[in-house]
């Protein structure tokens, strides 16, 4: 039961963490940086934060936006308070601690309904690592009102969880009676200024409480600094970014010494720290082939977001991978289109790749007994790759689509579209010889690059309302779907194209695709809970549809972007609003 409430708790908490945007960072920042990170050790292994407090008019503006959303929610909300009030803790002695939070919400799924609960939903944040372990700090509007709550919500759910102190400053600990059968447990302190709360080790609890209470602050905190450097190389907003450190996260598993290390093999469950030096050094050589991932905010306003994940990788891998791209067109940012996508890769030079891979595992195997698996997996692959390809496949440089509409039949197939479609390879003029030895009714099809489309015929169609025209450039294979979209298809051949290492991009109106997909996921669900299970599927059916409703309404157009630059993977996002 511990474990459950425990669960409950944080995920009540994690609705609270916010997070996000835009705006150059100045050497010397026009904002009052968050005086959380000053809580964060050098070491720590993760880092996520908000520099500056996210904008009110940001903040009132998504709020109105979201309204059919939290007056579902409240519906919803007060529906399962009174069926849990019926059914009563007697029935389900679990129901305690979701029946009291729901009580504190009712009537409060506002912004000022949330701040009279003591909660800031602007204020400043951070997550970050004890060894391992998370501890997130929030930021409050009512750092009493927020203690006379959670004070409530235990006293209401039947809890007896005594409020506890260390050198003067209390705190909450909910944990398992016996540690192993819970290593953890979910702390909470409501400090001056905000909320901490973190999954911590009772065994530590003595060498961690200092620090997790604000006892003591570590002395070379270089949190603020990280994030600035940051957010100043890659043009990110003061309103959330991270850096996820994979060697020096492994470390904590793998080095006896480390914080998480000892308190799991005090548990007798860490088989990680009694790794021989061979079985470190190889984990560590494969981490670092991406030891390190970082994200932040590149625009946020009342009419865009803007996202950007980063994967790091050494200069040679980088380098590779870079090799492995297609130069083909990527998207239109501004298109009109429902939905525009480009994927290049020249599929013979990714297979040469795994196989240069694969041959190098096998030339030198892992010693490490725990990574046996990886060279037997090798050499399966490289025994699978010495097997001839198809011409097409080690041929193929690439796929874009351009759709206005689509429907389908019932299955797979579309019954009707409108849009373009090219196929990139190496020697087009080969691929459609060849499609014309199998297919008859494609012999009579001249295609010459270059030339005006030619209608395909019907009999080759899926659907006898659809019309098609075929065309050819000297790298594609191009198709028009829709009366009158063969009129475009020569230019949507003939683009310019993408980005150095840019291997995909999609550009897409967002409410049309949410229009798309509830239209073939509508039917998928239905009957599919029964009893109390239906019950709760339909409460978040109805919470979900009301979110997608005032999403389509405000949503424009979204923009992904992957490429493989001189320093790794980096995607980005970006959505527009009405």
């Amino acid at each position: 039961m511990t474990r459950i409430r425990v669960a409950s708790l944080s995920a009540v908490l994690a609705v609270f963490l916010v997070a996000c945007d835009r705006g150059d960072v100045p050497v010397e920042p026009d904002y009052e940086v968050n005086a959380l990170l000053e809580h964060v050790p050098s070491d720590t292994p993760y880092l996520a934060a908000n520099l500056a407090r996210l904008p009110d008019d940001f903040v009132d503006t998504w709020l109105i936006r979201l309204q059919p959303v939290l007056e579902e929610m409240q519906v919803q909300l007060s529906a399962a308070r009174a069926d849990l009030e019926q059914a009563g803790t007697a029935a389900d002695p679990d129901v305690g601690l979701p029946l009291a939070v729901l009580r504190e919400l009712d009537g409060k799924l506002s912004r000022a309904g949330l701040e009279s609960l003591g909660l800031d939903i602007g204020a400043h944040n951070a997550v970050y690592g004890m060894g391992a372990f998370p501890v997130a700090r929030i930021g409050l509007s009512d750092p009493g009102a927020l203690r006379a709550t959670v004070q409530r919500i235990f006293d209401n759910a039947g809890m007896t969880v005594p409020e506890q102190s260390f050198q003067g400053v209390s705190f909450w600990r909910l944990a398992a009676e016996h540690q192993d059968e819970q290593p953890v447990g979910l702390y909470l302190a409501i400090l001056d200024d905000h909320l901490a709360a973190g999954i911590l080790p009772p065994s530590a609890e003595q060498q961690l409480l200092p620090a997790f209470l604000g006892l003591e602050r570590p002395a070379d905190s270089d949190a603020a600094a990280r994030l600035l450097a940051l957010n100043a190389a890659h043009d990110y907003t003061p309103y959330g970014s991270a850096i996820l450190d994979l060697h020096r996260l492994a470390d904590q598993f793998l080095q006896p010494d480390a914080l998480t290390a000892r308190v799991i093999a005090e548990s007798g469950h860490n088989r990680l720290s009694s790794l021989g030096p061979a079985c470190v050094s190889e984990i560590h050589t494969i981490i670092d082939q991406a030891p390190r991932m970082t994200a932040g905010t590149t625009q946020l306003s009342a009419a865009a977001i803007g996202y950007q994940y980063r994967v790091e990788s050494p200069d040679t891998l980088a380098g590779k991978l870079m090799g492995l791209v297609a130069d083909i067109p990527a998207v239109e940012a501004a298109s009109a289109r429902m939905l525009e996508f480009a994927f290049g890769m020249r599929l013979g030079a990714v297979r040469d790749f795994v196989q240069e891979t694969a041959a190098a595992i096998v030339a030198d195997p892992y010693e490490c007994e725990h990574l046996q698996a990886l060279n037997e997996g090798a050499a399966d692959t490289l025994a699978r790759l010495e097997q001839p390809m198809p011409p097409f496949v080690n041929n193929f440089r690439g796929i874009r689509l351009s759709l206005d509409d689509i429907r389908l039949n019932g299955g797979t197939m579309p019954a009707d579209a409108r849009g373009h479609l090219a196929v990139h390879v190496e020697k087009p003029e080969m691929f459609v010889g060849m499609a014309q030895m199998f297919l008859p009714d494609l012999s009579e099809l001249e295609i010459t690059a270059g030339d005006p489309p030619v209608q395909v015929p019907d009999s080759l169609l899926p659907a006898p309302e659809m019309v098609a025209f075929a065309a050819m450039s000297r790298d594609a294979i191009g198709l028009s779907v829709g009366d009158g979209e063969e009129q475009g298809l020569p230019e949507f051949l003939s683009r310019d194209a993408g980005p150095e290492g840019m291997f995909l991009s999609a550009s897409y109106d967002t409410a049309a695709y949410l229009d798309l997909t509830s239209r073939y996921t509508a039917e998928r669900h239905e009957g599919h809970y029964e009893g109390n299970g239906k019950a709760a599927a339909d409460a978040a059916k109805a919470i979900a549809e009301a979110g997608r409703s005032a999403f389509r309404a405000a949503a424009d157009r979204s923009l992904t972007t992957l490429q493989f630059g001189e320093d790794g993977l980096v995607i980005d996002g970006h959505m527009t609003f009405k």
